[in-house]
């Protein structure tokens, strides 16, 4: 079976005609955000440089002192097994990895560090996806570090639409009882929903078309790749976690038969216990 196209562009999907310029706001805010945030925009650029090392990664961290102790508190974090003992950004790059650095990167530029109120939950939702979806990446044949690092921004689309949107976005989630009652809302307003949105951002800002690609297939129904099969799982279990009088969607077919449902409750308790201890250092 063939793979799916790629990332389609916002604002291709049927939409009010509203709608339109609500997505045109978001395709030009990711234009404007680099600048906010130069030092995180060059980290995400020298990320995709088959020529950078994490020396020279590391050396353009430095200019951020935000964005730098947050990698080192990450690397320094006992879910990489280096506690304590790192304390270069070079050996900090190494010890997580070009494309989690390339993660926090893209938060740091997107404003992440303080997320708006109306997005409560925004972390423990994302690292709790993240977790998982790279608990899970090895036996769906993906790489951990890159299921952590798509996890991770699985939801970016929500800050982008709240800063975009600020009056209709949070009614929606205010009126969303679960995260497919958002989906659904968010489609009937913007053609699309917060994952794709998502998806469109790492796609401008230059991410490997395999990840934005499998973000791009997380809500899809039916086959995805197995890096997007590890984050749509990754999404499900942060939502068992956090929602749990929501109804599960069962993971064999979530997962077109890899998983099963025990099994992805297995990692419950691991993956709320690692998930705690990188929020507090996430946003302290």
């Amino acid at each position: 079976m063939s793979e799916p196209a790629g990332t389609p562009q916002l604002g291709t999907s049927a939409a009010p005609a509203g709608a339109v310029d609500v997505l045109g706001r978001v395709s030009a805010s990711l234009d404007d955000l680099p600048a906010h945030r130069p030092v995180a925009a060059k980290v995400i650029a020298e990320a995709d440089d088959h020529r950078s090392d994490a020396r020279s990664l590391g050396r353009t961290l430095g200019y951020d002192p935000a964005l730098t102790a947050k990698v080192l508190r990450l690397a320094n974090s006992a879910y990489f097994g280096l506690s304590g003992r790192v304390s270069a950004p070079a050996f900090a790059v190494t010890v997580i990895g070009f494309s989690t650095v390339r993660s926090l990167a893209v938060s740091a530029m997107a404003g992440l560090d303080e997320v708006p109120d109306v997005l409560e939950g925004f972390w423990r939702r994302s690292v709790c996806t993240a977790v998982a979806a790279a608990e899970l990446a090895p036996r769906l044949g993906a790489q951990a570090p890159d299921a952590f690092s798509v996890g991770l921004l699985a939801r970016l689309g929500q800050a982008l639409l709240v800063r975009c949107d600020p009056e209709q976005y949070p009614l929606l989630l205010a009126g969303a009882g679960d995260r497919e009652e958002l989906l659904a809302a968010e489609v009937r307003r913007y053609g699309v929903g917060h994952t794709r949105v998502s998806a469109e951002a790492l796609a401008a800002w230059s991410f490997p078309d395999d990840l934005a690609g499998a973000l791009a297939q997380v809500d899809r129904p039916g086959w995805a790749s197995p890096l997007s099969l590890a984050v749509r799982l990754g999404v499900e279990l942060s939502e068992r976690l956090l929602d749990p009088a929501r109804p599960p969607r069962p993971a064999d077919l979530l997962s077109c038969g890899h998983v099963r449902d025990a099994e992805l409750d297995a990692l419950r308790a691991g993956v709320s216990r690692t998930a705690t201890e990188l929020v507090q250092l996430l946003t302290s």
